[in-house]
């Protein structure tokens, strides 16, 4: 890898670590059911992607993918729609702070099957830092206990939502190599979208919403988090490994909460998680060094 496509990495990961802060917020301040609200994300994100398509040629690109690639877009899709409902439904259940970290707290699988699975050797700074970032995650897990049950069931959903996200970066780290990025993310999002519709329906939950504030949080999800979010770290996916992807995605925390305590009422981060996410920021500075990488 070039030091120019190095530069280009980086930058994509910045913007998508600020851009994915936002995620949580306008979730909060939406009054859809949690597969609705996911599917209109991602629906409104391939609308806008429509026209990348045409201009770089994607669709004959998808035309010409195998069997392999296919599957690892199904896997993907379907790691995303879990990851997407799971997450929602906790944060209903459980402070922001507390959900969005436990909801990134899937770098030590990623690092596991990148190490042992996908031959892409992890320095042993790299798994350090991973280490420091998850145990900020268990210092956040553990100030919750004493919340009750249903915090606890959030907490579980949210962590589930991090293992499926995992699989998605895994995946996606795969089908980066084969496949050029407009046609990758527009394929997931796209069968994504599809699945948590029927997922909504599964439910009874009702897909028509034309509520002029909720089509507004809709593009706004579909634009900031995840075509500055989402995408930039796919792009990111073809140059860097997936456990430095999938570490990354714990810078969010920080920004989350910040963004909860100035714009969310009640949202107000206890001194516990304010240790966690001190050990989850100093884990991904670690993992981020240059040295970690070489």
């Amino acid at each position: 890898m070039t030091q120019t496509d190095s530069s280009r990495a980086y930058l994509a990961i910045a913007v998508a670590m600020i851009s994915i802060s936002f995620a949580s917020i306008f979730i909060k301040w939406s009054e859809s059911e949690p597969f609705v609200l996911a599917f209109y994300r991602l629906a409104f994100t391939c609308m806008i992607l429509l026209p990348f398509m045409f201009w770089s040629r994607g669709f004959s690109e998808m035309r010409a993918l195998d069997r392999r690639d296919w599957a690892l877009i199904v896997l993907s899709a379907a790691a995303l729609s879990l990851h997407f409902g799971l997450w929602i439904v906790s944060l209903g259940l459980t402070l922001v702070a507390t959900s969005v970290v436990l909801v990134t707290s899937h770098p030590l699988f990623v690092a596991g099957v990148s190490h042992f699975v996908m031959k892409e050797h992890v320095k042993r700074l790299a798994a350090v830092g991973i280490v420091v970032a998850f145990s900020g995650v268990c210092v956040i897990s553990v100030a919750d206990y004493g919340e009750g049950s249903s915090t606890l069931l959030g907490d579980a959903l949210a962590f589930l939502g991090g293992i499926c996200a995992g699989v998605y970066f895994l995946s996606g780290r795969r089908a980066r190599q084969r496949i050029s990025l407009a046609p990758y993310v527009f394929s997931v999002y796209l069968l994504s979208s599809l699945m948590l519709a029927l997922g909504a329906v599964a439910v009874g939950d009702a897909l028509l919403v034309t509520d002029s504030r909720e089509l507004t949080l809709f593009l706004l999800l579909a634009i900031v988090p995840t075509i500055f979010g989402h995408t930039m770290f796919n792009y990111a996916l073809r140059k860097l490994p997936a456990h430095i992807i999938s570490t990354s995605v714990l810078g969010e925390p920080v920004g989350a909460s910040l963004l909860a305590f100035l714009l969310l009422p009640g949202e107000v981060p206890g001194p516990w998680i304010v240790l966690g996410g001190a050990l989850v920021i100093g884990g991904l500075y670690i993992v981020l060094s240059r040295s970690a990488l070489r």
